[in-house]
């Protein structure tokens, strides 16, 4: 498992590469907007130059699900990171902004390193109570694949009671990136990230969920 902590790692900053923010951070002026926090990693922060609103890139499935009806208030996103690193990330950065909305999207890193899911559920119960949004949103993981497929369902699996035993609202927005158990054709560049297409599907689907309220 070593292994494959070392190639996600490796993977997810190759993603440095950055292009300017789009209209996805840019609530039209003077409109109500929802405030999103939002707790992630490399598939969150995508290309984003910041993780700001003005710094959010197309790379960012927050990209494509925010816009004219919710702008990104603050949160973390951070390459390689697991939920207990995100959890110590939220901590330290008390007071954390007002929120209408939590959006957490972890995981991934956690299944990678071996982390018992007690450790990961503690953190992501945790993180919602530091921020103490009126919703949260809990995204299921995308498929991972380095030269084999990593086994996620499991994983999506507890995060679904996690959410329902929480009253959080289960978001399975890389649906539209799996074929199976695996990645639907391009939908992924390295078996663990998205693509262009792959990230403005999975951002549809939780803008959807973002209105749906």
């Amino acid at each position: 498992m070593s292994g494959v902590r070392a190639a996600l790692l490796a993977l997810a900053m190759t993603m440095a590469a950055c292009s300017p923010g789009g209209g996805g951070g840019s609530p039209t002026a003077g409109a109500e907007v929802l405030e999103v926090v939002a707790v992630g990693d490399s598939l969150m922060f995508g290309d984003s130059t910041s993780f700001t609103a003005e710094g959010l890139g197309q790379g960012s499935f927050l990209w494509w699900a925010l816009g004219d009806e919710a702008r990104l208030a603050g949160g973390t996103a951070v390459p390689g990171a697991t939920s207990v690193e995100q959890r110590d990330r939220v901590r330290a950065a008390e007071p954390v902004p007002d929120a209408d909305v939590l959006v957490l999207a972890l995981g991934t890193n956690d299944l990678a390193v071996g982390l018992p899911f007690a450790r990961t559920s503690e953190a992501l119960i945790e993180i919602a109570a530091l921020v103490d949004a009126p919703r949260t949103l809990l995204l299921t993981v995308p498929p991972i694949d380095l030269g084999g497929p990593v086994a996620t369902a499991p994983l999506n699996a507890r995060l679904a009671a996690l959410a329902e035993a929480q009253g959080w609202e289960l978001v399975d927005a890389p649906a539209a990136v799996r074929d199976g158990d695996g990645w639907a054709d391009g939908m992924t560049p390295d078996g663990v990230h998205y693509t262009s297409d792959g990230a403005r599907v999975v951002g549809e689907a939780l803008g959807a969920a973002l209105s749906a309220a």
